[in-house]
């Protein structure tokens, strides 16, 4: 092991002691949900949810991790679910994770069951199943193999630590790589981004986890400051995923560092905007010509108002609108018969000129 990773497992192994092992950090309790979206058209293909909550295990204080990713990629749909208990110093006890391709005629699946044995070694059960015929394989690791192992559970929980809690450098621990063997993983700070959400703009804390395989595979994640994920793209993937709003305990947080911007109830000056005012007189001339296409395809409607405004004008009621009902209601068939415009039965003597 060189010098450099040397550094990074002795970080990791601060990072960890930092924790308290039976304490679980109530900062990381929350559901994140994100949408995964298509980096070729920015359509929706699917969604992520993350619940991280307290639990018990065997009688331990632990967390329990659920994770479901689930969409369509080239019409086919495809998943993963997890679910895991972790210690609060981030050791997995157990780890249960299904994944599944609809092909068309043939579903393809693969169900891991990791557990922790009494020794601190790991046993580990693989089924496979695919045209019908299941396949299962089983292995056992040691505790010295398993020594820094993270999961990909204890991942989603070391991922919110590290922002709530604060990552100064890079840090390596193991993780089981894509044949089933023990891997080292590597996170890293990246440079914190401005991000908008919801008209508010907030600063962003990124996160790059390498799995060191034989062909390595990058993530890159940003997160709220308050753990929350906001966006993760692995690194040559035709999706990402993000989130839509922010989370409602986040904007109730009485904690969080920004306020949310009180833009106050001033004057919209639409008028000023080129685009918008454009936008009314083009609005006006298409509703000026509706109406007048309307009119004209109804002559009666300008013989009845003029009938009814120069009626009018040559009883002038009192009131208005009561001389207005008589008058529209002797062209229903429904309406209750009655003295046809009893309310302007004598003329209002107020309104003609004495000479």
């Amino acid at each position: 092991m060189s010098n450099s990773e040397e550094l990074k497992v002795g970080e990791a192994s601060s990072f960890i002691s930092k924790l308290e092992s039976n304490r679980v950090e109530s900062r990381v309790l929350f559901k994140d949900r994100l949408v995964t979206l298509s980096e070729n058209t920015g359509k929706e293909v699917g969604e992520l949810t993350v619940t991280v909550e307290r639990s018990t295990y065997s009688g331990r204080e632990c967390y329990l991790v659920e994770a479901s990713s689930n969409g369509v990629v080239d019409t086919v749909p495809v998943g993963t679910n997890i679910t895991a208990y972790v210690s609060p110093s981030l050791t997995t006890l157990e780890h249960t994770q299904h994944e599944y391709v609809n092909m068309p005629g043939n579903t393809l699946t693969k169900k891991s069951v990791l557990m922790l044995e009494e020794d601190g070694g790991y046993s580990f059960n693989l089924t496979n199943t695919a045209d019908g015929k299941e396949s299962t394989v089983s292995q056992q690791f040691t505790p010295d193999e398993m020594a820094s192992f993270i999961s990909e559970c204890a991942n989603i929980v070391l991922q919110r630590l590290a922002v709530v809690l604060g990552m100064k450098t890079r840090m390596s621990f193991r993780a089981l790589g894509v044949n089933n063997t023990i891997v080292p993983v590597t996170y890293a700070l990246l440079e914190s981004r401005t991000m908008t959400v919801q008209s508010v703009t907030l600063e962003c804390v990124g996160v790059e986890r390498t799995l060191e395989d034989e062909e390595p595979t990058t993530w890159q994640l940003y997160f709220l400051n308050d753990g929350h994920m906001y966006t993760r793209s692995q690194i040559d993937s035709p999706v990402y995923m993000k989130i839509k709003s922010l989370p409602e305990n986040f904007l109730k947080d009485e904690d969080a560092d920004w306020v949310f911007p009180d833009f106050g109830k001033g004057r919209l000056q639409w008028e000023d905007d080129l685009e918008m005012y454009s936008l009314f007189l083009d609005r006006k001339d298409e509703l000026k010509e509706d109406h007048v296409s309307y009119m004209r395809r109804h002559p009666e409607l300008k013989a009845i108002l003029g009938d009814f405004l120069q009626f009018l004008l040559m009883r002038k009621p009192s009131d208005v609108i009561e001389f207005a009902a008589d008058f529209f209601s002797s062209f229903s068939s429904t309406a209750q018969l009655k003295p046809a415009f009893a309310h302007s039965e004598f003329v209002n003597k107020s309104a003609i000129r004495t000479e």
